[in-house]
């Protein structure tokens, strides 16, 4: 990382390369880049079902970056301000207590065993990006040359990709079967006392792995859990590995887009049930309910910063398939209003209405009542910021967090509560998210 003395903008100078196609281990070979760098984010989009695409407007199938020029983790205000002086990419992440941030009245009252930032932005030396079966790498002409990127493009091609194994683990709740039931039904006295309609909460299992290969758990979870938004981030010692369904926000120009998540079912291998369970979540009162009031939310959250008469629901409670389960998802969308800042869109709508309640300040009090641990990149967003001010944001579920100083590994889970709930259904959501690990770790 270098620390700069004064403001320039330089170009980014991309040039395609050819990968070999006995060469199939080169995406692999970019997880293990990972491990060469403190700071590197891969996005990359494996969502199966491209006939039914829960997100047409796919930029790219990978994008990746690599070492830092410069990180930004200190205030908004100089992220803002790098981004626009400098015109170049940058990727990185808003964690969950971000929110303390922007409501000064929010707190975290437990400790973060990962260690991840509220925020962090790098603007890497080396991006790597695929498009189709095209493959490109941009580097910065101030910092690198053709000759500088060549070597990093042979420095990857050289790698070894050994067999990787994952050790046997017990993962663990932070919470007892009764303490989630408890906690469950207090929340829903808060709903019947009309403090809130509905609240995401959350659950963690944990444990202790000395030395685990990330690079190989991400490549097991994209072949057990091939999502559209999945990542695997590095910041120092913390890493992300996750395999997320959902975005949270795009801005391209002035479209602002949000695609709140609300509604799960689980999927079986023979067709007709399989299709009963669909159509069972795509007509279930409940789900509906749950998925209405959040894009009610995110429909309030977005027209804070949108042009007046332009906030709609594109899709409402669409029902997509995913790799084991289905989920329903809507497609709230705006128009950015001509004096708004490129950021307002974020800063008014986060943290996103699916991993939080509604009204959302007094369910963050709640969550942070009656949780055991903090959230931390959980719940928050990985994503990039372009040079033209436009970003694309996931919801950071379904995901591993990892500290390879501690060993300590965590995969949360959670579902939404609401008056209509049953306690022992939403256990029962959290197990079904949860049966990933006994996939993957098996």
């Amino acid at each position: 990382m270098v620390n700069y003395p004064f403001i320039f903008a330089f170009m980014r100078k991309w040039i395609s390369i050819s990968i070999d196609d006995r060469d199939e281990q080169f995406e692999r070979k970019l997880y293990r880049m990972v491990r060469a760098f403190k700071y590197a984010v891969i996005l990359v989009d494996k969502y199966p079902f491209y006939n039914d695409n829960p997100h047409h407007y796919k930029a790219f199938d990978l994008l990746a970056g690599f070492d830092a020029i410069d990180v930004v983790n200190d205030s908004v205000a100089h992220l803002d301000r790098v981004v626009n002086s400098f015109s170049d990419w940058y990727l990185g992440y808003f964690s969950f207590d971000f929110k303390n941030d922007l409501e000064p009245l929010l707190t975290t009252s437990h400790p973060d065993k990962i260690g991840f930032r509220r925020f962090s932005f790098f603007r890497p030396r080396f991006l790597v990006k695929r498009v189709g079966g095209n493959w490109y790498v941009g580097y910065n002409t101030h910092w690198d040359s053709r000759k500088s990127c060549d070597d990093f493009i042979r420095h990857i091609a050289q790698m070894v990709v050994n067999p990787g194994e994952l050790p046997a683990v017990d993962f663990k709740f932070n919470m007892s079967k009764n303490q989630y039931l408890h906690s469950v039904e207090k929340l829903k006295s808060h709903i019947r006392r009309g403090d809130i309609y509905e609240v995401n909460f959350c659950m963690e299992l944990f444990t202790k792995v000395a030395g685990l290969d990330t690079a190989f758990l991400f490549d097991k979870l994209l072949k057990v859990a091939p999502m559209p938004f999945s990542t695997l981030v590095r910041d120092n010692d913390a890493f992300l590995i996750g395999a997320s369904p959902e975005r949270y926000l795009r801005k391209k120009g002035a479209k602002i887009i949000s695609q709140p998540m609300k509604g799960t079912a689980g999927r079986s291998n023979d067709r007709e049930t399989d299709l009963d369970l669909m159509r069972s979540l795509s007509e279930s009162e409940k789900e509906r309910a749950e998925n209405i009031m959040i894009t009610d939310l995110v429909r309030n959250d977005l027209s804070r910063s949108a042009a007046r008469g332009t906030v709609k629901v594109d899709e409402l409670c669409h029902v997509l398939p995913f790799p084991g389960v289905y989920q329903m998802i809507s497609t709230v969308s705006c128009q950015l209003h001509p004096d708004a800042h490129w950021l307002d869109p974020l800063k008014n709508s986060f943290p996103m209405g699916s991993m939080t309640g509604a009204p959302k300040i007094k369910a963050l009090h709640l969550i942070d009542k009656y949780e055991k641990s903090a959230r931390g990149l959980y719940s928050g967003t990985v994503g990039y910021i372009t040079p033209e001010l436009d970003f694309d944001f996931n919801v950071v579920i379904r995901s591993f967090l990892y500290n390879q100083l501690n060993g300590y590994l965590s995969f949360p889970v959670g579902s939404a509560i609401t008056d209509a709930c049953n306690a022992h259904d939403e256990y029962q959501e959290c197990l079904l998210k949860a049966g990933a690990i006994n996939n993957i770790f098996s």
